[in-house]
């Protein structure tokens, strides 16, 4: 009997000595809490620099209104939007085109050739934008790296300009642009299940069925977060711009950069501002609307 009451006590709950305090339970830390920092971060050094740069557009002299009349009074400027936003859309087409067939590469490949082809692209955002910029001209200029090798295999060298234009523009562009592309790709590619290519194909699905009704619908988030993340970079841009392209492919960056450098036009550069911010967030609207609507229409085919 004594063994048992013993045994029962021993076991039992234990209770704090006479006289000593009470321990409080520890309330656990929200799980929302840990994103504060990044929030807190985030509102400093993006959304507080943002709202400052909209409120000089709209106060200062001559005035909001003008301002803004004065970027769309501009013919120049009017090309000059006009001509970033197809640049950006071509960069974008093209390094969605390139980046979706390496991303879809990487992810059919082995773990060694996959791992060799995820390090190229990580390996390239390494390299100073300037640096990309000087090397492509030093490779597509007259008498480059280009010419001097298809001079050497027999071919000759090439009889068309391929920097100080257009072309130099998209070529520099797209290859800044491709490994931001295949990393929001290769992301959401991971995560597709095998299986489900395998049970259409069970059912009679041929390849570009199973790729058309299956995968790419599937992968419809990568290509919106790529779209977006392409666009919205190369819309701005002008380091590349400015050393591959020439007096006629002037993007909106470059513009903007020469008035708060140069100029000191705060009122023409942050109102410029000002309109490309609207047109990113309008190209944000249309990429998740008609991904969205293609979306639907995968799912239901």
């Amino acid at each position: 009997m004594a063994a048992t009451e013993t045994a029962g006590i021993t076991s039992g709950p234990e209770r704090a000595p006479t006289g000593a305090p009470a321990r409080r339970a520890r309330t656990p830390i929200p799980l929302a809490w840990l994103v504060v920092p990044a929030l807190v971060l985030i509102a400093l050094v993006f959304l507080y620099p943002t709202l400052r740069l909209l409120l000089r557009s709209i106060t200062t002299d001559p005035g909001f209104v003008d301002n803004y009349r004065g970027v769309f009074d501009d013919a120049s400027n009017l090309r000059i939007l006009g001509r970033s936003v197809l640049t950006a859309a071509v960069v974008t087409a093209i390094s969605l085109v390139v980046g979706y067939a390496y991303a879809y590469a990487a992810i059919t490949a082995g773990p060694r050739l996959r791992a060799i082809l995820l390090g190229i692209v990580g390996a390239s955002l390494f390299v100073s934008i300037v640096v990309r910029g000087y090397a492509w001209l030093a490779i597509l200029d007259r008498n480059g790296a280009l010419d001097a090798t298809l001079d050497w295999v027999g071919i000759g060298p090439l009889d068309v300009q391929l920097v100080r234009n257009f072309t130099g523009v998209v070529i520099g562009m797209v290859q800044y642009g491709i490994p931001l592309m295949v990393i929001a790709l290769f992301d959401v590619m991971r995560r597709i299940d095998p299986r489900l290519m395998r049970a259409s194909t069970m059912l009679g699905a041929g390849p570009v069925t199973t790729f058309r009704r299956v995968f790419w619908p599937l992968s419809l988030p990568g290509v919106i977060a790529g779209c977006l993340i392409v666009f919205i970079t190369t819309l701005g841009y002008y380091i590349l711009p400015s050393i591959l392209g020439g007096p006629a492919n002037t993007m909106i960056g470059e513009v903007i950069a020469t008035k708060l450098q140069t100029t000191l036009d705060w009122a023409g550069a942050t109102a410029l501002a000002g309109v490309l911010l609207l047109i990113s967030v309008i190209g944000f609207a249309l990429f998740l609307r008609i991904t969205r609507r293609y979306g639907e229409v995968g799912r239901n085919v």
